[in-house]
């Protein structure tokens, strides 16, 4: 009895097992799990944030849609080349062949400061705080101090990313001083750094840019202050510590094209700067979408500085001729409700008319000059004076000639 089941359950299994194998053999070998709606095509868009461009091309291309990747935008955190911003967002509905639009980080990257003419310790401080890996050389100089530093391997204001190497030539100073004979220290202040820093190098001393400050209305790279006063006698060799300014604070210009206009805004804004909107009919970009800025991205500016945006009001759109301006989206009108004070503008004529004539910095209004002069003389105004009767002055009567005046003006007949 045992051994009859036995034989049955192996003879089931011999049969059995081939047929799974063979089930398995014929599975395709990999079935992407492509989330759908209910309804027939759809697909449920997944998140591809932070992930690399490759495995979000990789992820997307399974639900085969079409990627647009815009331009790349500095992030502190998301490293390069990976996703900062999808649109449509997650979990939106999409269908086969519609279009996902993906923003990528640049990386960790920084504009490089100016730390010339500092001393060795302060331009390292500044580097390293920044992110920056930081190299020395050494070589003679005339002008700068030992241990300042002479030049940099990558110049001030370039965007490198963070964690690259900076490579600074320090001075070792110079061979020709002798520290018995003393100078006499002039004043300095107000003077160019760079005048006085030749002229403290022909009587064998050093100016040593020792603290920088911004100020608007003292022009950048005028020495503010010098911690050795005028008329002192010190040995050659000796530095003399200066307080430079910087003028005006600058700031670099953020990259508003293909934002809208609320976005391209706010990055002015908290870069310090001024927003100018100028508007065109686009036939590329949809309503409120910055087309072109009129100065370019990562450019160094005054702050308060006004850049001045070109955004589209759409295509073949009917707007309010006003010869330029600023603030809020301007209406779109049909062809239907166009009026007198209504005009179609071509891109080409606006353009012509607005944005090219408009200088690459948009100055300030000025105010027009008043020419004194004399005030016009008035005309003589002739009055006709009033007719004048001269009499002679009365004379004195008698009381008879009074009486005898009476009698004769009395009437003839008296009234009862």
């Amino acid at each position: 009895m045992n051994k009859t089941i036995l034989t049955g359950i192996f003879c089931s299994i011999c049969c059995v097992v081939p047929v799974i194998l063979l089930i398995i053999s014929t599975r395709p070998a990999q079935i992407p799990d492509i989330p759908r709606s209910q309804e027939e095509n759809q697909i449920i868009l997944p998140e591809v944030l932070y992930l690399s461009e490759e495995e979000a091309r990789t992820k997307l291309a399974e639900y085969h849609l079409k990627i647009i990747e815009k331009e790349k935008i500095h992030h502190p955190l998301i490293p390069e080349n990976h996703i900062l911003t999808q649109s449509p967002p997650a979990g939106t509905v999409l269908h086969e062949g519609d279009t996902v639009t993906l923003v990528l980080s640049d990386g960790y990257t920084e504009y490089v400061p100016d730390v010339s003419d500092m001393p060795k310790k302060q331009a390292l401080e500044k580097l390293e705080s920044l992110g920056f890996q930081v190299s020395f050389q050494e070589q003679d100089s005339e002008d700068i101090a030992p241990d300042s530093v002479i030049s940099q391997s990558i110049p001030a204001d370039s965007k490198i990313r963070i964690g690259s190497e900076i490579q600074l030539m320090l001075s070792t100073g110079r061979k020709d001083t002798d520290s018995s004979v003393p100078e006499t220290v002039g004043n300095y202040i107000g003077m160019d750094f760079q005048e006085a820093k030749a002229q403290l190098s022909a009587l064998h001393l050093y100016a040593v840019q020792s603290d920088t400050v911004y100020d608007p209305d003292i022009p950048n790279g005028t020495v503010i202050s010098q911690n050795i006063p005028a008329g002192s006698t010190v040995p050659q060799g000796s530095s003399i510590q200066m307080k430079i300014s910087l003028g005006q604070i600058t700031v670099h210009v953020p990259d508003c094209a293909g934002k809208n206009i609320s976005e391209a805004r706010k990055l002015l804004e908290d870069a310090g700067l001024t927003c100018m909107i100028i508007y065109i009919p686009s036939e590329e970009a949809p309503l409120d979408i910055i087309l072109s800025q009129n100065i370019a991205p990562d450019t160094s500016v005054a702050k308060g500085s006004k850049i001045w945006l070109t955004a589209s009001v759409g295509t073949a759109s009917h707007v309010i001729s006003t010869g330029g301006w600023s603030g809020n989206p301007l209406p779109s009108f049909s062809s239907e409700s166009e009026t007198e004070s209504e005009i179609s503008i071509s891109p080409e004529e606006l353009v012509t008319d607005i944005y090219e004539t408009a200088p690459e910095i948009i100055p300030e209004p000025e105010q027009p000059e008043f020419i004194e002069t004399a005030p016009p003389e008035m005309p003589e105004i002739f009055e006709v004076p009033d007719p004048v009767i001269e009499t002679a002055p009365p004379e004195i009567m008698t009381e008879s000639e009074s009486a005898l005046q009476d009698y004769q003006e009395a009437p003839e007949t008296a009234p009862f």
